[in-house]
């Protein structure tokens, strides 16, 4: 299954190094993250996302300091998310649920249990690419031998030529 994904160069120099890059939990989100390594059955710290080649995807991931990885990644290394049911549960788990019930919603206007629910359902439920309107690729780590290409951004002639101006 071809990904692409967004990461840090330092994430790239752990590939070229021949090591595996597993993510480290994220204090912002770890919350709704611990909530879909648990619905998902992941066995990770924190989830790596992607989204597939030749699919839409939800957002670009592009940051200042990103490179765009390719993987090559075996189907059974991959959980698909729909993208709006992956954020809707984001939003649930870290606004409406408590900390020792990660799959019941407090009461509140915007999402009942019985949504909620169905929002869960769907995201345990794996189906094939094209079921997804914009499939998620929810991975627990990245093997090196995965690397087919490296986009490198970080450098483009727009960057360098900023980093003359500034250096004067």
């Amino acid at each position: 299954m071809i990904i692409r994904t967004y990461q840090s160069r330092a994430v790239l120099e752990i590939l070229r190094q021949g090591k595996v890059y597993r993510a480290h939990r994220n204090l912002g989100f770890d919350i709704a993250y611990q909530g879909l390594i648990n619905l998902l059955g992941l066995h990770c710290d924190a989830p790596i996302f992607g989204y597939l080649k030749g699919h839409q995807r939800c957002t670009n991931g592009k940051i200042s300091s990103s490179v765009l990885l390719t993987l090559n990644v075996p189907p059974e290394c991959v959980w698909l998310t729909e993208y709006s049911v992956w954020a809707d549960y984001m939003y649930c788990v870290m606004h409406y649920t408590l900390p020792t019930n990660r799959e019941s919603v407090t009461p509140n206007e915007e999402f009942t249990q019985r949504r909620f629910s169905y929002i869960m359902n769907d995201l345990k439920n794996q189906r094939s690419p094209s079921r997804y309107a914009v499939p998620q690729a929810v991975m627990e780590k990245i093997l090196p031998e995965w690397l087919v290409s490296v986009s490198d951004h970080t450098d483009s002639p727009f960057r360098r030529f900023l980093q003359k101006l500034t250096d004067h």
